[in-house]
């Protein structure tokens, strides 16, 4: 049955008197665990240390605001990616809300797992990717993580722009589970059959074989969506009008990607 978290019904957690945070998603919220999902909401120069371990994945996701690491400053075309043991140092110079989203015991996703464990921070700058256009209605997408560009097939990730009264087909997923976290706007989401309303920082986990679909009404909706592990099946339950994407030739702000991706069926293109 797929899990609906609310983020207004969320309590705050302090971490400081500059830090707060909601657990989104609970590691006993899934009965194996695989990930958890916390919101952090920072004040103007508030510091936040942050320690990965050995065997796990975690990303960290830049809603509002900026950051500075070692690396420089980071903005929300950004994503702060680290594997294995290594930790982080965080500052902001304003107000800033992140979330971060840790797969535990990564190894057991992945296709082709040697037994070492990698230990790397890693900037993806998913804002310079190829916005990609659904050939059937007004819906975009840009990949965040990928093989490609994370290293690993345990996760993969996409930002999906849904504009007003606009819809997508049912379908459902098989060998990965996966969640959507609204950032902007609001979406219905057709849960085998039902409905249910999600607004911003809402999140929506559906397991394997969860049949699902979304639309808009007067207002619009970005989200993202990560699927553990990356590689997996999608299947239309109907046949028309599967999702198949088209590159637009720019990236999100307007600018020439940094590479290309070929037209796909979702799920199914490659060197992704």
């Amino acid at each position: 049955m797929p899990i609906v978290k609310k983020f207004d019904e969320a309590e705050y957690i302090e971490i400081d008197q500059d830090i707060l945070c909601k657990n989104l998603l609970r590691k006993d919220d899934l009965d194996d665990s695989r990930i958890t999902i916390d919101y952090y909401k920072l004040s103007n120069n508030a510091q936040l240390d942050y320690l990965n371990k050995d065997s796990d994945i975690s990303w960290i996701q830049i809603l509002s605001g900026g950051i500075k690491i070692s690396d420089g400053d980071l903005n929300k075309d950004q994503i702060v990616l680290i594997k294995g043991k290594k930790e982080i140092q965080l500052s902001t110079s304003r107000d800033t809300e992140l979330a971060i989203t840790k797969i535990n015991n990564y190894k057991i996703f992945e296709s082709d797992a040697s037994d070492a464990f990698d230990s790397q921070i890693s900037i993806i700058n998913w804002g310079n990717e190829p916005i990609l256009k659904s050939e059937h209605d007004d819906r975009k997408r840009v990949y965040l993580l990928s093989e490609l560009l994370a290293g690993t097939d345990s996760v993969k990730g996409e930002l999906i722009i849904y504009p007003k009264n606009t819809s997508c087909p049912e379908h459902y997923h098989v060998g990965a589970q996966h969640y959507q976290l609204i950032t902007e706007g609001e979406v219905i989401a057709v849960l085998d059959g039902k409905e249910a309303k999600l607004e911003k920082y809402d999140v929506l986990y559906n397991f394997e074989n969860e049949p699902h679909w979304f639309y808009t009404n007067e207002k619009s909706c970005d989200f993202v969506e990560f699927f553990v592990p990356g590689e997996n099946k999608t299947v239309w339950t109907k046949t028309t009008n599967v999702c198949t994407w088209s590159p637009m030739g720019v990236d999100i702000n307007g600018q020439s990607p940094s590479r290309h991706i070929e037209k796909h069926v979702h799920g199914e293109g490659k060197n992704i």
